[in-house]
């Protein structure tokens, strides 16, 4: 075992370094700490750059639903990915160890409750468009029949409208007497060919009198049905505007639904897709857990070389700028630790100590002037002391 007593991890590369930046964790430690400590920091930075990704790809998807526009959504997503990172590597980065050990306690969950649920909300919020993505065949299928019973129902109110229109219902009825008309007269020129034919056949093998008669009028029947017919042709073409307006609203109500269905819109299909409430939650709490994971993670690590190390370089640090720890014991015989602060003490006793002496030397030197003042009195007093006719 004496190989291991000199132990050094070996040297980080690249990928390993930059994902201990993820982490938030200091390099320059981690490189003299044991290679457990290289892996749990790996781990953790991994999951910190996969968060970021999956926030990507996440507003990539939502931004492209809404704007269908691949060269907005491209930065958009790069730019919401970057922030979501940030905010990750700060929360996995101010996450203490909790108490050093593998387990949880209810005290530590309390204290890193505001993180976890930072993370939480992140994790909702990039959960929602991959949703959709996942799930879009199924949506796309829903959509299809929520369109087509929004359009049926669409369409019997454009349908009613046109049912309701005065001027429409005074065509068709116009419409439906000329109709009307028009077999009755079929039935009258139908009579007098009957009766003309029945004149040929009677009289000596020709058309007589009464058959021209019967044909004439038959001719003229047929006029007055040709005239309906033109009526009818007429009203066609005032009815087919109507069909034409009534045609190009359904055709433009059939663009809108297969134009309209944004990120809202698809989250709600989901859910209203039979059976789809529980891999909809299992994708959902899958992002969630690998958002909150870091926090949870830093707070099950068992303290490790590189922690102790850290501790002792802060220390280090803060022992240079004059801050040390001071260990009091309360009247319940509890350790309490405190940050002392030496710089603003030594610096508070220095300026008041050479305030001290300045206002000793000020007195000294006052009473000083008052002596030799008064030896001077006493040698020349006159040279103090003026008649009132000389002031």
């Amino acid at each position: 075992m004496n190989e291991h007593v000199d132990y050094s991890a070996k040297p980080a590369k690249g990928a390993t370094r930059f994902l201990w930046w993820c982490a938030g964790a200091d390099k320059d430690i981690l490189k003299y700490s044991s290679y457990a400590d290289h892996v749990k920091y790996v781990g953790i930075g991994g999951i910190v750059l996969a968060t970021g990704i999956l926030a990507s790809l996440s507003m990539f998807f939502a931004i492209n639903y809404i704007f269908e526009n691949v060269a907005i959504a491209i930065p958009v997503g790069l730019l919401w990915g970057a922030i979501i990172f940030n905010l990750d590597r700060f929360i996995v980065s101010s996450t203490g160890k909790g108490d050093g050990t593998d387990t949880i306690t209810l005290k530590e969950l309390g204290n890193a409750t505001p993180r976890l649920a930072m993370a939480m909300i992140l994790g909702f919020t990039i959960s929602a468009p991959l949703e959709v993505y996942i799930f879009q065949k199924e949506i796309d299928k829903q959509f299809y029949k929520l369109d087509q019973e929004e359009q049926k129902a669409e369409i019997k109110k454009i349908e009613d409208i046109y049912t309701k229109s005065p001027e429409f219902n005074k065509l068709n009825k116009d419409k439906a007497l000329l109709e009307e008309e028009i077999r009755n007269l079929e039935k009258e020129r139908e009579d007098y060919q009957k009766r003309a034919a029945k004149e040929n056949a009677t009289e000596f093998g020709g058309c007589g009198p009464k058959c021209e008669e019967f044909k004439r009028m038959a001719t003229e029947v047929m006029g007055r049905i040709d005239e309906r017919k033109n009526k009818i042709a007429d009203l066609d073409k005032k009815l087919q505007v109507y069909d034409d307006e009534k045609t190009a609203k359904i055709k433009e109500l059939s663009n809108v639904n297969n134009s309209s269905h944004g990120l809202l819109d698809r989250l709600l299909a989901l859910h209203a897709i039979p059976g789809s409430s529980v891999p909809a939650w299992m994708i959902r709490l899958m992002f969630v857990f690998i958002e909150i994971a870091p926090v949870l993670l830093k707070l099950m690590l068992i303290k490790s070389p590189y922690d102790y190390m850290s501790e002792n370089v802060n220390q280090i640090l803060e022992t240079k700028q004059g801050i040390n720890r001071e260990h009091i014991i309360d009247e319940n015989n509890k350790l309490h630790t405190m940050k002392g602060f030496y710089n603003p003490k030594r610096i508070i006793a220095i300026v008041e100590h050479q305030n001290a002496k300045e206002e000793e030397n000020a007195k000294e030197a006052i009473t000083l002037f008052a002596k030799q003042e008064k030896d001077d009195i006493q040698k020349d007093p006159a040279s103090f002391v003026k008649p009132d006719n000389q002031a």
